[in-house]
């Protein structure tokens, strides 16, 4: 594959990139991107109203989530159970009604709840489905789950009658300790009783101070009431506190479906919205991704001349070639034409321009095929280079195999050369060509490129650029280019290498052009040096 398949005859001119006073490219960011290490409120709010349908889809995802789960998971059914729970005198009654919870929570209540009703299921699982809590000092409320209302009541009647015959017998384990004092003290009476007796004393009479036997039996004596008093204070207790009883026949927790529905679609469009802004807002953060067309026009180095919405995505299927439909599309009609203003029409060189497109080809294609068809329709010769290596634009042209194809329509009058380079041959590293008085090297080695060349009134180019090649072989197309970039699509690093390739092959940047605009974006899209550049000349003029 010889060297005319990517260059072709244009001369070049080359223009300066805006530079500061020590001869280095400026980098200077718009305050339309916050600066390093600083986020502002604008900042954030534009990226949540530039990605509103991501939040917004993502609400909608938590609200139908949320409505969902009611059907797929249906809430269980619930049922209380109160009890008017008596405590000893004299307890503090949050640790008391604590005390409580932990008897009604505990595995043997659990396991003997299981054991009554037969139930297939472990302590632990048991424990998962019922709650006990204090209503107040005195009340204590035991919830149940279940999958009907009739198990839902059923369970939460027999855990609180299990908790009131477990907790009864906790009480009277209270009552052991004091019976064996008492029966222990009983017998140390006894056996005082006999000591006296058998000092022939008498234990009912007067008792002598002196006496050991005496102060043995008044000790035994005083120990067995004490105990006495203290077994029937406990058993006093013990009736107060086994008063305890179910205040109300349990019965079913009466739950709104309406309500319960508000609060499942509420809970995911709150989900939704988190999620969604949250990501929105942390994509903002880290990413490099170029959206102001202050931003895009620093990097490129070049002003931005036009801005659009969104160019037409759909695609019919089994249609490549340009349909009418696209070629009038608002977006589409607007590129063309601010393409073709910026085309220089002269005799000599001939008339020229290539479209640099960074991140989105298709779109390009379409717009520089209505454009090479307009100009077709008005009588001219255009010779078409398609050099992004995707084919995209000669398909459109109805041009499918690499060289230089005549893509005449008869049936409307047009003459339209495209030039397909072949997609695995690389561009040559330098095109240092002799150029002719027509713009094309002299013996290019292409019979039917030359030919074209010769009779064309105007060269449309449209390339895509790798740093890793380079753009040299566009300097022989043509001298001035018009860059387009996607708003949101490339990063600085790419923007900048694109505008310092086409600069370093010789290329000026006639115009930029930015498709589908940020609707946030309020800048002009003017560099930092060419706005600064008036105010010099005025001060220079002044002096």
């Amino acid at each position: 594959m010889t060297n005319q398949q990517y260059s072709a005859p244009h001369a070049a001119t080359t223009t300066g990139w805006a530079e500061d006073d020590d001869g280095l490219f400026t980098d200077e960011r718009s305050t339309a991107h916050p600066p390093d290490s600083l986020v502002t409120l604008r900042f954030l709010r534009d990226a949540v109203v530039r990605h509103a349908r991501i939040w917004l889809l993502l609400a909608l995802i938590g609200v139908t989530g949320g409505l969902a789960t009611y059907f797929v998971l249906p809430p269980p059914h619930q049922a209380t159970a109160r009890l008017l729970v008596t405590t000893r005198e004299g307890d503090d009654p949050v640790k008391a009604m604590a005390t409580e919870i932990s008897l009604a929570t505990s595995r043997t209540v659990a396991e003997r709840v299981i054991a009554l009703l037969k139930l297939p299921q472990t302590p632990d699982d048991l424990l998962a489905e019922y709650t006990a809590t204090n209503l107040t000092d005195r009340i204590l409320e035991i919830k149940a789950s279940a999958k009907t209302d009739e198990q839902a009541t059923k369970l939460a009647t027999v855990i609180g009658q299990t908790y009131l015959v477990f907790r009864r017998e906790q009480i009277s384990l209270d009552e052991r300790p004091l019976v064996k004092d008492l029966t222990a003290a009983q017998n140390d009476l006894a056996l005082a009783r006999q000591a006296v007796i058998a000092a022939g004393d008498d234990p009912n009479s007067p008792r002598r101070p002196g006496s050991p036997e005496i102060a043995r039996f008044n000790a035994a004596a005083d120990k067995y009431r004490f105990v006495q008093a203290q077994l029937l204070e406990q058993a006093t207790r013990a009736s107060k506190m086994n008063s305890t009883r179910m205040l109300d026949a349990p019965a079913p927790v009466k739950v709104s479906e309406k309500r319960t529905l508000a609060i499942k679609a509420g809970t995911g469009l709150i989900a939704g919205l988190f999620l969604g802004m949250g990501f929105v807002i942390v994509r903002a953060l880290i990413s490099d991704r170029l959206w102001k067309r202050q931003d895009i026009a620093n990097a490129l180095g070049a002003r931005i001349r036009l801005s659009t919405g969104r160019p037409p995505r759909r695609r019919l299927p089994f249609t490549t070639t340009l349909r009418p439909a696209q070629a009038r599309h608002p977006e589409i009609r607007l590129l063309s034409q601010h393409l073709g203003q910026r085309i220089i029409w002269a005799k000599r060189p001939t008339p020229a321009l290539a479209v640099v497109s960074v991140d989105d080809v298709p779109a390009c294609a379409l717009a520089v095929a209505a454009l090479a068809v307009s100009i077709a329709d008005e009588g001219k010769h255009v010779l078409v280079a398609d050099l992004t290596g995707t084919g995209l634009l000669a398909q459109k042209l109805g041009v499918k195999e690499y060289g230089t194809r005549d893509s005449r329509f008869s049936d409307a009058g047009r003459r339209i050369d495209v030039f397909l380079p072949d997609p695995d041959a690389l561009p040559p590293e330098g095109c240092y060509l002799r150029l002719g008085e027509n713009n094309r090297p002299s013996g290019s080695g292409d019979v039917q490129l030359d030919a074209a060349w010769d009779v064309a009134d105007v060269v449309l180019t449209l390339a895509t650029l790798s740093p890793a090649i380079g753009a040299d072989h566009l300097g022989s197309w043509a001298a001035r280019a018009a860059v387009v970039v996607t708003a949101g699509r490339s990063t600085t690093a790419k923007v900048r290498a694109t505008g310092e390739m086409v600069r370093l092959a010789g290329l000026e940047i006639d115009s930029a052009i930015v498709l589908h605009a940020d609707r946030t974006d309020e800048g002009v899209g003017v560099t930092e040096a060419e706005a600064s550049r008036p105010t010099a000349d005025l001060e220079m003029f002044s002096r």
